[in-house]
C-alpha cells in the first residue's frame, strides 16, 4: 500500500517541479519583456499617475459642487419665487403687461392666446403665448424691447413680420412664459 502513495507523492512533486518551471520561464519572458521595452512600463506607470491626478481632481470638484448644492438650491427657489408668476393669477397677469407694453409701444391691443403644457416634477408650468400686433416698424421695435425688459419672463421662440393693414407690419410672436403651481 506503501508503494502506490509513494508514486502519488512523486507524481505530485513533478507537477510542483513543473509549475516551478513554467513560472521560472515565465518570469525569465517578462524579465526580459521589461528589460527591453523599459520605456513602456514607465509609460503605462505615467499613465495610470496621469488618470489618478484626473480623477482626484474631478472627486475634488464633485466635493465642490456638492456643498455648493444648498446655496444653488435657495438660488433657484429664490428666483422661481420671485420670477415666475403663480398660475392662478399668471394669465391675466401676463396678458396686463402685455397690454401695458403694446401701450407703450404706441401699438392698438393685439390678439394674444395662451396654450399650456403639463406641470413638471417641480411644480412649473409651461404656457406658450401667441400674439399678433399691427402697426408701424418702429413700434414693433419698441413692443420687442418692452418685452425683454419686462419683469416678467418671455422666451421669444418665433417672429414672423409680415405687411399689415394700412401700409403698416404685422408683428406674429410664438412665446414661452412659466408659471409655478
Amino acid at each position: 500500500m506503501t508503494r502506490p502513495v509513494e508514486a502519488v507523492q512523486r507524481w505530485v512533486l513533478r507537477a510542483v517541479a513543473g509549475l516551478l518551471l513554467v513560472d521560472a520561464a515565465l518570469f525569465a519572458v517578462v524579465w526580459n519583456y521589461e528589460s527591453a521595452h523599459p520605456e513602456t512600463s514607465r509609460n503605462a506607470l505615467q499613465r495610470m499617475q496621469d488618470e489618478d491626478r484626473k480623477m482626484a481632481a474631478d472627486v475634488r470638484r464633485a466635493q465642490k459642487i456638492r456643498e455648493q448644492l444648498p446655496d444653488v438650491r435657495k438660488d433657484c427657489d429664490q428666483f422661481l419665487n420671485n420670477t415666475l408668476l403663480v398660475a392662478s393669477t399668471g394669465y391675466s397677469a401676463i396678458e396686463a403687461d402685455l397690454g401695458k407694453i403694446t401701450a407703450a409701444a404706441g401699438l392698438p391691443a393685439g390678439a394674444v392666446a395662451f396654450k399650456q403644457k403639463p406641470t413638471d416634477k417641480q411644480g412649473i408650468i409651461q404656457v406658450q403665448v401667441n400674439a399678433v400686433v399691427e402697426g408701424e416698424y418702429s413700434d414693433l421695435v419698441k413692443f420687442i424691447n418692452g418685452l425683454e425688459r419686462s419683469k416678467n419672463l418671455y422666451l421669444i421662440d418665433s417672429m414672423s413680420l409680415s405687411s399689415g393693414h394700412e401700409g403698416g407690419a404685422r408683428l406674429s410672436l410664438t412665446m414661452r412664459t412659466y408659471f409655478r403651481s
